[in-house]
């Protein structure tokens, strides 16, 4: 036969093509989510015990654990009172560069304080309080860097409260109730005595910087005024030599206009020069200005720089009882301690429990399965 035509054949289907038959996977092999659950249920008392160990291993952690004591202050803003001191008399000074304190900007500069980690790190170090957390074990290889952040500032909370912002609440938790009491009122009143200087430092910056600046404008102005009697000295000794030359003794040297009928008189509003005053009052004023001892009554505004000047620096603030918090309840010793995340120990004990108990059904299972054809097999034999 032509080969061209026992090719077409097999291109058009004359010979049997080759067909290769997958058989399909054996259903019993095939994973059910109903078949996993029936498995989890038959053998579910190995998952109960297996959640009831982890329970009880973290109920011991828990019992353990050293206790946590947590002390806690409530602050308000200060009162009108409170910062008295800092209510300068602002309508003499309403020109400066000073802020003016209410009780609620006082209070969230005391806020800003106490959470600052520079203000807890400085109150950290002046007390010492490194050798409370590690006691005997202080040595030069201690990390106080990392016992700073974990024991004390990691230990100090302040919470707002949402429906009213400015009821605050301070917290310290220690395992020393009363450590965790006294410190937290005397860090509590650190802050305070901080946030009152810091504002005090404030007005007196703002304060001294205007008497600098006024101090200033009083030396310029009698500079300028020593300047200003030597120029009207010049001038008047100019104008002397001119009156000198035309003869003009006093302004009585002129000839006296006698009015006359319908004349028609003409006011000339321009200054009349200084020569036109005479050599006699001339002189006696160069006179004056020479043995003049003080320019200060001539200088105009001086007067008013001085009264400012000696506002300023009577001003006077003092930090006596001024405060810029209302401590409403202060830290009292605990009386009840609290386990260190004992919510969160029990759940993932359960959540570990529940997940060994699964992982143990699964091998209880497999172990069951393998040991069903060793037995067949020796029932045969």
């Amino acid at each position: 036969m032509d080969p061209e035509l026992k090719l077409q054949g097999r291109l058009t289907g004359d010979c049997p093509v080759p067909v290769c038959v997958v058989s399909y996977a054996d259903q019993n092999d095939e994973i059910s989510l109903i078949d996993l659950w029936r498995t989890i249920a038959a053998r579910k008392m190995l998952v109960i015990l297996s959640v009831l160990v982890a329970m009880v291993l973290a109920y011991v952690y828990v019992s353990l654990a050293e206790p946590l004591y947590r002390a806690e202050a409530n602050v308000l803003p200060p009162q009108q009172q409170d910062i008295q001191g800092l209510m300068i008399n602002y309508l003499e000074t309403e020109n400066l560069n000073i802020e003016r304190y209410t009780p609620d900007l006082v209070y969230q500069s005391f806020l800003r304080n106490l959470k600052s980690k520079g203000l807890r790190r400085e109150y950290f170090d002046a007390n010492g309080l490194v050798a409370h957390y590690l006691g005997d074990h202080l040595d030069k290889e201690a990390n106080i860097d990392r016992i700073f952040d974990k024991k004390f500032s990691g230990s100090l909370k302040v919470e707002i409260n949402r429906q009213d912002a400015s009821f605050v609440v301070i917290s310290l938790t220690d395992w020393d109730p009363v450590f965790a009491a006294n410190w937290l009122n005397q860090f509590i009143e650190f802050a305070n005595t901080r946030t009152v200087r810091q504002l005090i430092n404030n007005i007196n910056a703002a304060v001294q910087s205007e008497i600098k600046w006024v101090r200033y404008q009083l030396e310029s102005k009698l500079k300028l005024a020593v300047q200003r009697r030597q120029d009207r000295i010049t001038n008047l000794r100019e104008a002397l030599r001119v009156a000198n030359r035309l003869g003009i003794k006093s302004t009585s040297s002129f000839p006296v206009i006698e009015a006359r009928e319908k004349a028609a008189i003409e006011v000339n509003t321009a200054q009349s020069p200084l020569y036109m005053r005479g050599t006699k009052a001339l002189e006696a004023e160069i006179a004056v200005l020479e043995s003049r001892k003080s320019d200060e009554p001539f200088i105009a505004g001086l007067r008013d720089l001085q009264e400012k000047k000696a506002f300023l620096e009577s001003l006077s603030i003092s930090g006596d009882n001024l405060s810029a918090v209302t401590v409403d309840t202060t830290a009292r010793i605990p009386y009840s301690y609290e386990n260190p995340g004992e919510k969160l120990v029990f759940i993932l004990a359960a959540i570990f429990g529940l997940m060994i108990g699964i992982f143990l059904v699964f091998v209880a299972e497999f172990w069951s399965k393998a040991r069903k054809p060793s037995k067949l097999s020796t029932g045969q034999s």
